[in-house]
């Protein structure tokens, strides 16, 4: 990732003021890692497509990398009720196969089964990279460190505070947010 970084990181403005901005980029090169699965419409893989756009075109040469440190469950917590964290944090295929004994818990977190929110490998960790890069945009830009601050995996906004819902499993946007109102 060091040889991404640049000294110079902004873009060139066509703002009215002229003024260059300041930008950072936060990019997990595992998170194309992740499968929801074969038939499933989201592919995080998609994230890692983009990424190589942003990088055969010589953007990243006008912005600052940087990688997400992954939300920590104390983190995630600031919106999310703690047992549903809990629960993804040891939620798997496995459970999936074990319906019976984990059922209440797959209906009541909406997790698995044949809904929209599969339990996948390391859903957890996916879930901690997509909403530590939220928390990284928020928290550089309440420093003053950057004018723009983009994360590629963000967006998974459907996620309720005790339930899945919408291929969303945590609510980066709500957790960008809090770490906004930080400094507010």
């Amino acid at each position: 990732m060091a040889d991404r970084l640049s000294a110079s990181a902004s873009l060139p403005s066509i703002c009215p003021d002229a003024t260059k901005r300041r930008v950072a980029y936060f990019f997990e090169p595992s998170i194309g890692d992740y499968s929801y699965g074969d038939e499933h419409p989201m592919k995080p893989n998609c994230i890692v497509m983009a990424d190589n756009l942003i990088t055969h075109y010589g953007l990243l040469d006008s912005m600052e990398v940087h990688r997400p440190t992954p939300a920590s469950r104390e983190a995630i917590t600031q919106f999310h009720d703690p047992d549903y964290v809990n629960f993804l944090a040891s939620v798997s295929p496995e459970i999936v196969q074990d319906y019976y004994t984990h059922s209440r818990n797959l209906k009541r977190f909406h997790v698995g089964g044949r809904g929209d929110c599969p339990a996948f490998e390391g859903v957890f960790d996916f879930c901690g990279a997509s909403a530590g890069g939220s928390i990284g945009c928020a928290a550089i830009l309440n420093l003053g460190n950057a004018d723009i601050a983009l994360n590629w995996s963000s967006g998974l906004h459907h996620a309720k505070k005790c339930e899945a819902s919408g291929f969303c499993y945590v609510n980066d946007i709500v957790l960008g947010i809090l770490e906004l109102l930080i400094r507010t």
